[in-house]
């Protein structure tokens, strides 16, 4: 019995030994300190740098993205459309915006992970995850593939 209560007090010392240090760390004060806004992924836009790139793009699938600005806020929306139909009907017909973050020059991500990058002065996307924006079609071998885009 004598060992059996030796080998309990060896494993309470043991746990207690292994509080006091955390014990010790909560008494200390704590400072917050924020990160870069670089490091958050945050990039301002110059004036009028969005109008490089608010235009519709023909998706190499058929489908269209179309990029606005609006109260400096950018957005994207998908649409199936073809080019040769009335503005009445791309209207009616319009997705929800999804707003996009700038995070660089010429360089957008979206908060469902969708991550833009434009070339070729503004003539040319590149659209990664694109399937995670509303109305994206894809085919399942396209999955996790970027998607091309052309004004």
């Amino acid at each position: 019995m004598n060992n059996k209560l030796t080998g309990v007090a060896a494993v309470f010392c043991i746990v207690v030994a292994g509080l006091v240090p955390a014990a010790a760390q909560e008494t200390q004060p704590t400072i917050p300190v924020p990160a870069p806004a670089h490091a958050a992924g945050k990039y301002e836009l110059r004036s009028n740098e969005f109008n490089d790139y608010a235009s519709s793009y023909r998706l190499s699938n058929g489908q269209v993205a179309e990029f606005t600005e609006q109260n400096n806020r950018y957005y994207v929306v998908v649409r199936n459309h073809g080019a040769g139909q009335t503005t009445l009907a791309l209207q009616s017909t319009r997705r929800t915006p999804v707003q996009l973050e700038p995070v660089a020059p010429g360089k957008f991500v979206t908060r469902s992970g969708v991550e833009l990058s434009f070339a070729n002065d503004g003539d040319m996307v590149t659209i990664g995850n694109f399937e995670r924006l509303p109305a994206a079609r894809v085919a399942k071998a396209d999955v996790g593939k970027p998607m091309l885009a052309w004004r």
